[in-house]
Formats: structure tokens, C-alpha cells, sequence
């Protein structure tokens, strides 16, 4: 990468909302040309500020390859918001680029009008499917660390929602034991077609930080966080300011979450049978489903 590309790079990670304001103003052949030197993952943090035409304005004139990575990157309201203004297509073919898991995911979050569940839900949330060992899924986990949940949620190859596991479940199981045999089957979910004040109202955010999203076959379409929740809180001014505290405490437990996520990927063989051990991991989970 050139010293120019650094600083640019440097730039864009630092303040990335100022970034996609100065972007915006500029001519879309300039903004395309100096973006494209940088990574996707980066990119995406710019154009997740920026209105979705302007967006879309600058990934038409990247490559086809690099916008697709683009879009694997940004959340799914935005990934959505973009997608919609390319014509058709550009948009299948683009759709067709993407991981088949988040590919459909976003084919189907289309179908339903903006403002709903299925709109907001991230497809990337990690899924693991019923029939594979514990140790399979610890290995799943690892490698695809950034998009997991201490809920974990087990689908059937036809996609359908079948149940949930907890990170505290796998760390503590037998790892010969099959998915399947452990997990909870019954799980509160949200409706595909929720409105944002449904979403809002829903009771269950008491007891979890995440919750899946479904349409009406039970099939999964993504999970909605709570740290989603807040942004379309504040979106739709329902409730601008939860406090100083409340946001301390959000941020805390986030910490704790992710610190929890990291202790249990280092885990590579059966832990020993010490129960302070397990205490001390469960400790960093939000909430445990009963």
C-alpha cells in the first residue's frame, strides 16, 4: 500500500463518519478511486454512514468482486438500502457473489417492506447446523469469531430455526456430543414482518441480548442485537438517551461478552472437570435461557 493509501486508510478508521460526509461531496469517479485502494472491511465502515444512493453511486464504479465484499461487510439494513437502487441486474449478479447463506438472507430481508424484523436482522450471525459435534462447532466458532453470539442457533439444512445452544453449553458439554442432542428447542424469536415499535415492545428483551428472526415456515432469516435495538431506538427517537449509566452498563457487558467469546475459542481440548472454571466463563454471559 502506498504512504498515500496509509494515510487515507489511517483517516477512514479514525473518523469514518466525517469520511463518508467528505466522500459524499465528492465526485463519485474520485471517491470510487481513492476507496478502492483500501480494504473491503473499511470501505464498508465509510459507506455505512452514507446514504444509500450516494453508496451505491460509489460501489457501481468498483469491481464487481470488491463491491460483493463490500456488501458481505455492511449491516443488512444498509447492505439492503444499497442493493435496492442498483438495477436488476447488477443486483443478481451481485447477490449471487455473496456467501450463499448471506446471499439469500438478503434476498429474502428484501421481499419484506423496510421497517421490519426481517429488514434489520443480521444474516451473519453465526448458525451451526444439528448435526455436528461439539468440537465441530468450537472449530466454527474460531473461525468465525467476529459474528458470534452467546446464543448460538441451530438450523436444519433447509434453513428452519430448530433450536439454540449457549457458549456456556459447548464449553462445559462432552465435545464428542452431537449439537442436536443439547440444545433447547424452544426459543423466543421475533416475526419476520415485526414493526419497529412491535420490535421495541417486545418483552423478551429483558432476558436476552439476541434474538432470532423468522418468517412465518420457521424459516431463520438472522438475529437482531441488542446493540441494533439501540441504534433504531435512537433512529426513531423512541428513546434518544437511555442514560449515562444504561449505556455504561450496555458497553460493560459487551466488553464482558466478547471477553467471554475470546476465552472459549483458545479452548482446543475437553476442559478438566474444575466447576470454578465453568462459573468463571458463564459469568460473561448475558442472560442463559430456562
Amino acid at each position: 500500500m502506498e504512504p498515500e493509501d496509509r494515510l487515507l486508510l489511517g483517516y477512514v478508521q479514525t473518523h469514518p463518519l466525517e469520511a463518508a460526509r467528505r466522500f459524499e461531496s465528492m465526485k463519485v469517479d474520485e471517491s470510487a478511486a481513492l476507496l478502492a485502494a483500501l480494504p473491503s472491511a473499511d470501505v464498508a465502515s465509510v459507506l455505512e454512514h452514507c446514504l444509500p444512493g450516494p453508496a451505491s453511486r460509489i460501489l457501481s464504479r468498483l469491481s464487481v468482486t470488491m463491491a460483493s465484499n463490500i456488501i458481505t461487510e455492511l449491516s443488512t439494513s444498509s447492505a439492503i438500502g444499497v442493493l435496492r437502487q442498483f438495477d436488476d441486474a447488477l443486483r443478481i449478479d451481485l447477490l449471487e457473489r455473496l456467501e450463499k447463506a448471506i446471499g439469500s438472507s438478503l434476498r429474502r430481508a428484501m421481499r419484506y417492506p423496510p421497517h421490519t424484523a426481517a429488514n434489520v436482522a443480521d444474516p451473519r450471525v453465526l448458525s451451526l447446523p444439528p448435526d455436528i459435534s461439539v468440537k465441530e462447532a468450537l472449530a466454527s466458532i474460531a473461525r468465525d469469531l467476529r459474528n458470534t453470539t452467546y446464543y448460538v442457533y441451530v438450523i436444519d439444512r433447509d434453513t428452519k430455526l430448530e433450536g439454540l445452544v449457549t457458549l456456556k453449553q459447548l464449553i462445559a458439554t462432552d465435545k464428542d456430543q452431537i449439537i442436536g442432542s443439547i440444545m433447547t428447542t424452544k426459543v423466543v424469536t421475533l416475526s419476520a414482518e415485526a414493526s419497529i415499535d412491535e420490535i421495541l415492545q417486545h418483552p423478551q428483551w429483558a432476558r436476552f441480548h439476541t434474538l432470532p428472526v423468522i418468517d412465518r415456515w420457521g424459516t431463520f432469516l438472522g438475529a437482531l442485537r441488542y446493540r441494533t435495538l439501540r441504534g433504531i431506538e435512537q433512529e426513531h427517537v423512541l428513546n434518544p438517551d437511555p442514560g449515562p449509566l444504561s449505556q455504561a452498563l450496555i458497553q460493560l457487558w459487551e466488553v464482558y461478552s466478547l471477553a467471554g467469546i475470546g476465552i472459549m475459542t483458545d479452548m482446543v481440548k475437553p476442559m478438566d472437570s474444575d466447576p470454578t472454571v465453568n462459573e468463571r466463563i458463564v459469568a460473561t454471559g448475558r442472560k442463559e435461557t430456562r
